[in-house]
C-alpha cells in the first residue's frame, strides 16, 4: 500500500514522458533493465512486468507471513515522512563526498529525473536489498549453517558493493569513478541496514526520496 502510489507514478510516467528523453534517462536504472531481461527469458517483453513482480512478491510475502490484512492509513502516512527524513543523511553523505553537483542544473529533464528516481528507488532496492540480501542470508544460514547475525552483515556488505558496481560497465554506463563507488557503497550499506531493520518498503521509499531531493536541489 505504501509503495503502490510510487509504482503507479513510475508506470504512468513511463507512458507519459517523451520517448527519446525517457529512453536516455532510463539507461541509468540498470536494475529495471535486468528485470526486463529476466522476464524476456520467459517470453515476456512488457515494460509493466517488473512492476507486476513487485506487487506479486509483496502479496505472496504477506500471505506467507499470515499477518492481518488491516491497513493502518496513519502508519502509511508516517512512512512517507519517515522515508523523507531518512533520505537527508544520504544528502549529507553526498555533500561530504561531493558526488552529485546539487547546486547546478537546468531542470530541463526534471520530470524524467523524478520518474526515474522513483523507479530506481523501487527496483534497485528490490534487486539489491530484497532479493540479494534475502538470498545471501538464505544461502549462509540454511545451506552453510553460518550465524545469522554474521550472515546479515556479510550480505549487507556484498549487496552494497554489488549495488555500487552495477552503475559501471559492464552492466552500467557510467565510467568508473572511485569517489562515486565509495559513496554508493556507503549509501548501499545505509539502505541495506534500513532494509534489515525496517523492511523493503521504507528502504525503497528512502531511496526514492533521496533521488527526488537530488533532482529538485539541482
Amino acid at each position: 500500500v505504501f509503495l503502490l502510489p510510487l509504482l503507479i507514478i513510475y508506470e504512468v510516467g513511463c507512458l507519459w514522458l517523451d520517448p527519446d528523453t525517457f529512453a536516455a534517462s532510463q539507461e541509468r536504472v540498470v536494475a529495471f533493465h535486468l528485470l526486463q531481461v529476466f522476464f524476456q527469458l520467459f517470453g515476456s517483453t512488457g515494460i509493466w512486468m517488473p512492476g507486476a513482480a513487485v506487487v506479486v512478491i509483496l502479496f505472496c510475502t504477506h500471505v506467507a507471513s499470515r499477518r492481518p490484512w488491516r491497513i493502518r492509513t496513519q502508519s502509511v502516512g508516517l512512512m512517507y515522512a519517515e522515508a523523507l527524513a531518512l533520505a537527508f543523511p544520504l544528502i549529507a553523505l553526498n555533500y561530504v563526498c561531493r558526488i552529485t553537483p546539487l547546486q547546478t542544473g537546468t531542470g530541463e529533464h526534471l520530470l524524467a529525473d523524478v520518474v526515474l528516481g522513483i523507479g530506481a528507488g523501487i527496483y534497485e532496492e528490490l534487486v539489491f536489498r530484497l532479493m540479494a540480501i534475502s538470498l545471501l542470508v538464505m544461502l549462509g544460514t540454511d545451506f552453510l549453517n553460518l550465524p545469522r547475525r554474521f550472515t546479515l552483515v556479510v550480505a549487507v556488505i556484498l549487496s552494497s558493493l554489488a549495488f555500487a558496481a552495477h552503475h559501471h560497465p559492464p552492466l552500467g554506463s557510467e565510467p568508473f569513478d572511485a569517489g562515486a563507488f565509495i559513496f554508493r557503497s556507503l549509501a548501499g550499506g545505509y539502505l541495506g541496514t534500513l532494509f534489515v531493520y525496517r523492511g523493503y518498503g521504507p528502504a525503497a521509499g528512502t531511496h526514492a526520496a533521496y533521488n527526488l531531493l537530488v533532482a529538485l536541489l539541482r
